[in-house]
């Protein structure tokens, strides 16, 4: 390999890798929902995702409002740790090679998402804020798979192949009870987003969103006189435990109304509105490979106009059978369809030219359904479990990047729950995320090869409660 430094005479390349580094970077929408998957605070995640109609202490502030009404004392702090221990495969179905997630530095896994709540309720009124990193994780393949070799003309570029999206929230909610058998809350969020990208694309599917209209601007014209070019490498990684390179920031919220008919039933509603980010911004690398697996490098701006977290609207029950034994379903749809169904990439380049991308991402609505049950078997110990079950795959195959694999289908999980004393509880979960296979058949534009991609994940947590 040998590696060419920037000139004027090497200007085809560097725009090529330019409009190659906005055709993959879309890919980045694959924007995991893990977190809003398995719930937020100990005891929504008990229920693997579910409780919206269920007392869920502080961290009701990002479930449902409204419950911040039933917090048990007037005051509540909830703490809560999980790891994300995320097992990504993906099979070249044609060869066989197979390539697993791994772990390297401070931008890759294991994925740790840190909650912090407090709550107070005086009266008829309850006020929450919290600090909740709200879903997403990424992927690390290293340099030397299938993945970082180009199908065009085989050249094994020694480029890293991985991905990371994460979201911080910090409601501020409130929460109003107008009639005994009513509770009604609101929230508004501060949200904090941030991507890191690295990806190879072959010239193929360059060539193929070029010739479908989806790539548009000063650079395109270029592409068709680059010779011998095998594909473009781009790499927006900033190796950091929690800041990534394309960041940006914005608002979300939500509503929430609990209807009480009896004291042991509640029906709640829900709607989480779609959040109003600005761009993603930032800086990176990016990098053309012709056959010989010259690489030219290129520096440049790039944007993420369009990428937003989707809204949802969720309906739960909650019914308690004893004293001691409760059960909840929730019921959850997700417009992901309105929010990535294509991803708007923008790309400035430092020596002039600019080009416009809009990638079938291919995300679906997703409509998911949990149930859960809660046990007291002793005063001091309680356990809860739960499982989810997504009615169809976020993402269509067609559309499937190896480089940006999608989020598990199914989950099952399960806390117990230990009250040390009348106002302090630690909880011990762990839930497992699975699905089934999802294949690509190849030959489009985010495949050449036809591939399959297998995701499960192992996912432990830990959480202390405090009530005054």
């Amino acid at each position: 390999m040998r590696s060419i430094s920037l000139t004027r005479r090497s200007a085809p390349f560097m725009k090529l890798a330019t409009a190659t580094f906005l055709l993959a970077s879309a890919a980045s929408a694959h924007a995991v929902e893990l977190a809003r998957v398995e719930g937020f605070g100990p005891v929504s995640r008990g229920f693997a995702g579910g409780g919206l109609a269920h007392p869920t202490g502080a961290a009701a502030s990002l479930l449902n409002p409204a419950e911040l009404l039933s917090i048990d004392g007037d005051r509540a702090f909830q703490f809560q740790f999980t790891e994300i221990q995320a097992r990504i495969e993906v099979i070249d179905s044609a060869s066989g090679e197979r390539v697993r997630n791994q772990g390297y530095g401070a931008n890759r896994g294991p994925y740790d998402l840190p909650e912090v709540a407090f709550a107070y309720k005086r009266g008829n009124w309850a006020f929450g804020i919290g600090l909740f990193a709200a879903g997403g994780f990424g992927i690390e393949f290293g340099r030397d798979s299938f993945l970082s070799t180009t199908t065009t003309n085989n050249v094994a570029t020694g480029l890293p192949i991985s991905s990371r999206i994460g979201q911080l929230r910090v409601p501020f909610a409130v929460a109003w009870r107008p009639h005994p058998q009513w509770r009604i809350g609101a929230s508004l969020d501060y949200v904090n987003a941030s991507v890191n990208l690295a990806n190879l694309l072959d010239v193929q599917q360059v060539g193929a969103l070029i010739q479908s209209g989806r790539a548009t601007g000063s650079l395109v014209p270029v592409l068709a006189g680059i010779p011998n070019l095998s594909g473009a490498h781009f790499d927006f990684v900033r190796n950091n435990y929690l800041a990534s390179e394309l960041a940006t920031q914005g608002i979300g919220g939500r509503v929430g109304v609990t209807w009480q008919p009896l004291p042991t039933t509640a029906i709640a509603l829900s709607y989480e509105f779609k959040t109003l980010l600005a761009n993603f911004k930032g800086r990176g690398t990016l990098t053309a490979i012709d056959a010989d697996n010259n690489q030219i490098a290129l520096s440049g701006r790039g944007q993420l106009p369009r990428l937003q977290f989707p809204d949802a609207w969720v309906l739960g029950v909650s019914h308690r059978l004893t004293p001691e034994f409760a059960v909840i379903a929730d019921l959850r749809h997700m417009f992901w369809s309105k929010a990535l169904g294509d991803t708007v990439i923008s790309f400035d380049a430092d020596g002039g030219g600019d080009l416009r991308v809009s990638l079938p991402t291919g995300f679906r609505d997703i409509t998911t359904v949990s149930v859960g049950a809660e046990w007291q078997f002793l005063p001091a110990w309680t356990l809860r479990g739960g499982g989810s079950f997504a009615l169809q795959q976020l993402q269509d195959s067609g559309t499937l990047s190896a480089a940006f694999s999608t989020t598990t289908r199914n989950h099952l999980s399960s806390t117990l729950v230990w009250r040390l004393a009348k106002s302090h509880e630690l909880g011990l979960g762990m839930s497992y995320g699975f699905t089934p296979g999802v294949r690509n058949p190849g030959g489009n534009v985010n495949s050449v090869p036809a591939i399959e991609v297998r995701n499960r994940q192992f996912n432990p947590n830990l959480s202390y409660g405090y009530r005054f």
